[in-house]
């Protein structure tokens, strides 16, 4: 990105969460994603998780209390300061006690700041789907680069339609496989409505790295 656009969008996403207008927000972790923790074995100590495009902190959170090092991106300093205070308004020792810690960094998601970092998961709830065409074959290979071989990503993404012009949110049918290339095994993927009042077809993705 150009670091005038870049300068903007910062400071777009800035005004979403200083004023409020974050709908995506909800408090909750999604069930899907609480599903695929609950059947899965405690990690192993020191084991790492991206959570990409952590907004307010809430499933950055969620990944520590399971025993993780989870690290929050977001392009959003508003967003961060956000997250931060909600971790220590949990107190930090709760996380710890269970293993895991929080932590938080800006960053263009599109150029994730971690290289090889062996995550075992990776979260992206509605990020993908917001990022420019012409981007998003860097962040998937930033994904593919950050997991460890075995490692899972869990990705949520509104369907465009095929009405879109250029630029639009979402994904394409076809876009997700056709992005991680094989890199990234597709397991599951569920289709289903967004929750919020403008609601809109989605879909849950879990992909596993398979080299």
């Amino acid at each position: 990105m150009q670091s005038e656009n870049g300068q903007d969008l910062r400071a777009h996403w800035d005004e979403r969460y200083r004023s409020g207008q974050t709908p995506w927000d909800t408090g909750i972790t999604p069930p899907e994603v609480q599903r695929f923790w609950e059947e899965q074995p405690k990690p192993a100590a020191g084991a790492f998780a991206l959570d990409i495009g952590c907004g307010t902190g809430l499933n950055t959170l969620f990944l520590a209390r399971q025993g993780l090092c989870a690290i929050g991106f977001d392009f959003s300093g508003q967003a961060l300061q956000l997250a931060v205070r909600r971790r220590d308004s949990t107190g930090r020792h709760v996380l710890t006690d269970s293993g895991g810690d929080a932590t938080f960094v800006q960053a263009d998601v599109s150029r994730l700041p971690v290289d090889r970092l062996g995550a075992v998961y990776a979260l992206d709830i509605g990020c993908l789907h917001s990022l420019p065409d012409e981007v998003r074959p860097a962040y998937a290979a930033g994904v593919i680069r950050a997991l460890t071989c075995g490692g899972h990503f869990h990705l949520y993404v509104f369907d465009r339609n095929i009405s879109d012009g250029p630029g639009a949110k979402g994904m394409r049918e076809g876009e997700v496989a056709a992005l991680f290339d094989n890199k990234l095994e597709i397991l599951a993927e569920e289709i289903g409505v967004s929750s919020t009042l403008a609601s809109r077809p989605s879909r849950w993705f879990l992909l596993r790295k398979t080299s």
